[in-house]
């Protein structure tokens, strides 16, 4: 996990990158596991409809969906069933960090969209952003979705998150002034534990073999020099400027100074063309809902 959070390239707001860190490096210094995680993660859920008299969801077919998608409970709604999917904390690939992956939330997507009872979806959205591997597929995933998909923000959507809601139909923002969004850019982290490993006594030595001089360079006990430097900004600028490109693509009309890494309070977003409207959860549901019944 430490290993993960110090190397990888992010889409992450960088407090977040820089507090974890904090974090993983005392327990680990006290002997423990850099995470405590919790497998308590808030599940998907879904608006819309209840078992018939015989126990089976109407709209579903019987071993045509995923475990996990097809027990999520039901509930009736007007015009279909909207999926709620919570993206709330850290996003990787996979899943850590007490959060489902990239790969979970493209594959209940799909699904809902196979899925004839379904209407529509809604990602209920509350974190810092997240690993880059992973995140130009889901937020593929989201933009090419047949059914709307509505991203709800309640606290924030920074980074990674952003660029997810930035490929969905609309974005709702909970607050004038307590939700936000933004953080457009990407980094990669460093940490030098050299002096670390020498006052716990341990002298590491890297060997490379011949015409091996740039194996794993980027790492915790060699210096940074300033080509290497160099070298970590070039490869994170193709990135970034993906990362702007599918924002402007999902968010026409975008001011363009909100490339810069910012974060933006709602009023100032929505004025922005970062987001759309204010609301709450049950407002973003009746909002997709809305749009299935045009689409219908």
């Amino acid at each position: 996990m430490l290993d993960q959070l110090i190397s990888t390239v992010w889409a992450l707001h960088p407090t977040f990158h820089d507090r974890m860190a904090a974090i993983a490096v005392r327990r680990i210094q006290q002997g423990l596991p850099p995470f405590e995680v919790s497998q308590d993660k808030k599940k998907p859920y879904v608006v819309g409809f209840e078992d018939d008299e015989d126990g089976v969801e109407p709209g579903i077919e019987i071993g045509a969906a995923s475990y996990g998608y097809s027990r999520l409970v039901k509930a009736e709604t007007e015009s279909g069933s909207v999926v709620v999917l919570p993206m709330i904390g850290a996003i990787t690939r996979y899943g850590d960090l007490c959060s489902w992956g990239a790969e979970d939330y493209a594959q209940w997507i799909v699904e809902a969209n196979q899925d004839k009872a379904v209407s529509a979806i809604v990602l209920e959205m509350n974190g810092p952003g997240g690993s880059v591997d992973g995140i130009e597929m889901l937020g593929e995933v989201v933009r090419s979705s047949e059914k709307p998909i509505i991203a709800y923000v309640a606290g924030w959507a920074a980074s990674a998150h952003f660029w997810i809601a930035s490929q969905a139909r609309g974005i709702m923002l909970e607050s004038n002034t307590t939700t936000s969004v933004g953080s457009i850019g990407v980094l990669a982290v460093h940490v030098d534990a050299s002096k670390f490993y020498e006052k716990e006594g341990f002298k590491v030595t890297i060997i490379r073999s011949d015409g091996s001089d740039d194996k794993a360079r980027f790492n915790d006990v060699e210096p940074l020099t300033d080509d290497l430097l160099a070298e970590i900004k070039a490869e994170l600028q193709p990135i970034k400027e993906t990362f702007i490109a599918k924002v402007k693509a999902g968010r026409p009309g975008v001011d363009a100074s909100v490339f810069s890494g910012k974060m933006y309070p709602g009023g100032e977003a929505i004025n922005l063309k970062l987001a759309d409207r204010i609301g709450y959860l049950a407002d973003s549901i009746a909002w997709a809902n809305e749009l299935a019944q045009k689409v219908a």
